[in-house]
């Protein structure tokens, strides 16, 4: 005769396989009741299936289904697999404990979080950003961390305000973050740039620009970078940070990431011994994109002119939201959530690497990262890059072409970007399947072709 606990580990599995139990898990008190035994047999139970990988645990918000949880979520629209968008996956994002900090928030701050506030941020969240920061080496102050309305407005207001170099010009990455890139074109602002690809950027040239160009800062993603998905060594990072100090030149780090880089991994800001080094961490991105909250670590020559630029722009981000996300962080949710991500993000990668596996007999460059949300493909010339998307998208899947990534005028590798935000393990499994399949045609047919050529 089975057990209590033995009879509620069936009943788990049982409904999980009957596609009852898609995400969280009842209660420990509900299945007490349920079952008429004591809390602890239910927790012997639920200990049993987390040995298992079938489920997990939440502190402060429940057990979880692992497979639905982590793998099955995705988002197909009007039939479409989505390959090209970076908008999180709407189905993980933790709405109910997201919104017990809000109310939370309201309930512990009322009166002073639907004022206008400090200008440069909610007290109690940049107390909670710094202590963050210094976690990951990273050198800051309270008085040197500045909130804005995402990271878009952060890097809008830097290029905008006057700094102490008395430079004038923005250095970027090609290819590099698309929206910030048409941002500079459109508002005409001086740019060089610097091609970046799967093995890094050259350190030579990069010195010389820093050397001979007007280079008020220069805008880098070194880890996990949209949208080639790869990271710079230590070395490369030391050595930028090295450079920045030696011509007086302000690097601009874009970490939007941070939270899916495993640990030897460390930002520039970390070696950063001269205060050369803006810092700047999204939590839209990681968490809700709607929250628009970015923190910024700011040189203390920077942050008064910072603050000024960005009181012209916005006066002040949204407090509400920077009290709820505080709450959401001291609570323990945010470590919670990101342990979540960081296993939801793996698992789509790696699925993605096994599926890339049958490319190699293609003449292809690429690199798909152990975490993160992109990867690139270059393209070899034998297959034009619009006809292959073309072709893709009327097979249901789309992807997104590289050239979004650049200047129009740079001298860019045809590709495309693949985004794993929004579809499931298995609906990357039947595009890159589709991938493969398409390009295999295409080559062919241009092998073909050119033997025909040959023969006349």
């Amino acid at each position: 005769m089975s057990t209590k606990y033995e009879l509620i580990i069936n009943y788990i599995k049982t409904e999980i396989e009957g596609g009852n139990f898609k995400d969280k898990l009842p209660s420990i008190r509900a299945l007490a009741i349920k079952f008429s035994c004591s809390n602890s047999t239910v927790i012997r139970a639920y200990s049993e299936l987390e040995k298992e990988n079938i489920i997990y645990a939440l502190p402060k918000s429940g057990y979880f289904v692992v497979d639905n949880q982590l793998n099955s979520f995705g988002i197909v629209e009007n039939g479409q697999i989505d390959l090209s968008s970076g908008e999180p996956c709407s189905s993980i994002l933790p709405y109910e404990e997201f919104q017990e900090c809000i109310n939370s928030a309201i309930s512990r701050y009322k009166q002073s979080i639907f004022a206008y506030g400090n200008s440069c941020g909610f007290e109690p969240f940049k107390q909670t950003v710094c202590t963050m920061f210094e976690k990951n080496n990273i050198k800051s102050s309270i008085d040197r961390i500045m909130i804005s309305s995402g990271a878009q407005q952060a890097l809008s207001i830097l290029s905008l305000m006057p700094f102490p170099n008395g430079k004038k010009s923005i250095l970027i990455e090609q290819p590099t973050y698309n929206i910030y890139l048409k941002w500079l074109t459109e508002g005409n602002l001086n740019i060089h740039s610097i091609k970046r690809n799967f093995d890094g950027i050259d350190m030579n040239e990069l010195e010389d620009l820093f050397k001979n160009k007007d280079i008020k800062f220069f805008y880098t993603m070194p880890r996990l970078q949209n949208p080639l998905g790869t990271s710079y060594g230590e070395e490369e990072k030391k050595q930028i940070a090295y450079l920045a100090e030696k011509y007086d030149v302000y690097i601009l780090e874009d970490d939007y990431l941070s939270d899916l880089n495993d640990s030897p991994s460390m930002p520039i800001a970390s070696y950063d011994n001269s205060q050369k080094v803006i810092y700047i961490k999204s939590f839209s991105k990681i968490l809700m994109p709607s929250i628009r909250l970015a923190a910024c670590s700011l040189p203390e020559n920077l942050a008064d002119t910072f603050d000024s630029y960005g009181v012209y722009m916005d006066l002040v981000s949204g407090v509400p939201f920077q009290a709820a996300l505080n709450l959401y962080i001291t609570n323990g949710y945010y470590s919670n959530y990101i342990n979540v991500l960081k296993k939801f993000y793996k698992n789509k990668m790696r699925i993605l690497k096994n599926q890339f596996e049958k490319f190699t007999a293609l003449d292809l460059k690429f690199f798909i990262p152990d975490n993160g949300l992109y990867t690139s493909i270059e393209l070899p010339d034998s297959i034009n890059a619009e006809e292959l998307i073309n072709n893709l998208n009327s097979r249901d899947v789309d992807i997104r072409n590289i050239n979004y990534f650049y200047l129009k005028d740079f001298n860019f590798n045809k590709g495309f970007r693949i985004s794993v935000t929004k579809p499931s393990e298995d609906m990357i499994i039947k595009a890159i399947d589709i991938l493969y399949s398409e390009m295999d045609k295409m080559l062919s047919s241009n092998s073909i072709k050119k033997n025909t050529l040959l023969e006349i």
